[in-house]
């Protein structure tokens, strides 16, 4: 192998040295390059955000300047409003008219409660005259207060019935006292005994109210009664009050 000479092999490494240097360099000012960038896209996204916040800033300042204005123009308002109800309220015309018609509506409301109690009072003596007063008194009480009644026949201690349909009727009419109480407890040992309505012919209540029973009022057929002409006018009277009982439960018109 031949042997190059020290001036030759001199040479040779200060060329590779430049060679590298030179790649040295064009690395450095790429890497320069590349930094400059995103020096600049840094500053660019700073301005651009400093520009958002300030359009936010201003827009908020105005939103708040708005609301605190309506805020002030509400509250005039407001004072104006209660400064005239103050005016009102402490002038001798309003103060005349509310004494005139509280001395108009006294009565009314006075003969309302007076009603109210004394229904309220009615009602509890004859149901406790029902229950403690001997039969021979109890019965005449009972027919006059049912024989007004025998037009509409509905005579309900239960009006407000829960739930949706159906409403079954259970027929008792004709039924001796005790199948008729025997019914009576079996309908209020059921499921939903808030949901039967029972049909019953006696003007006495008692038990009916006792197990909390809904139930319409169907009178026997009378020859001495005015509304009833004879029997097939009686049947047909039943006929009709049960098709407007059932319509009025939202039942099924078809049966019982």
């Amino acid at each position: 192998m031949s042997v190059q000479p020290p001036a030759q092999r001199q040479v040779e490494n200060l060329a590779t040295v430049v060679r590298r240097l030179e790649r040295d360099k064009r690395v450095l000012e790429d890497w320069m390059t590349t930094l400059e960038r995103t020096v600049v896209a840094h500053e660019r996204v700073r301005r651009d955000r400093e520009t958002d916040r300030a359009l936010e800033r201003t827009a908020w300042e105005a939103e708040r300047a708005a609301h605190a204005a309506e805020v002030r123009v509400r509250t005039q308002e407001l004072t104006a409003v209660e400064r005239r109800l103050s005016r009102t309220l402490e002038s001798q015309s309003f103060r005349l008219g509310h004494l005139l018609v509280r001395t108009a509506v006294s009565p009314v409301k006075g003969a309302r409660w007076l009603h109210r109690n004394v229904r309220t009072v009615l009602i509890s003596g004859y149901r406790l005259g029902q229950r403690h007063l001997p039969r021979r008194l109890v019965e005449p009480v009972q027919q006059v207060a049912t024989r007004g009644q025998a037009a509409t026949a509905r005579r309900h201690e239960t009006l407000d019935l829960p739930g949706d349909r159906p409403v079954s009727f259970l027929d008792c009419r004709g039924l001796d006292d005790s199948t008729r109480d025997a019914t009576w407890a079996r309908i209020a040992k059921s499921d939903q005994p808030d949901r039967t309505v029972v049909l019953v012919d006696s003007p006495d209540f008692t038990g009916l109210r006792a197990y909390g029973l809904s139930f319409e009022y169907l009178p026997p057929y009378s020859p001495d009664q005015p509304w009833w002409s004879n029997q097939e006018d009686h049947t047909r009277w039943v006929s009709d009050r049960m098709l407007a009982v059932r319509r009025s439960y939202g039942v099924d018109e078809k049966g019982l």
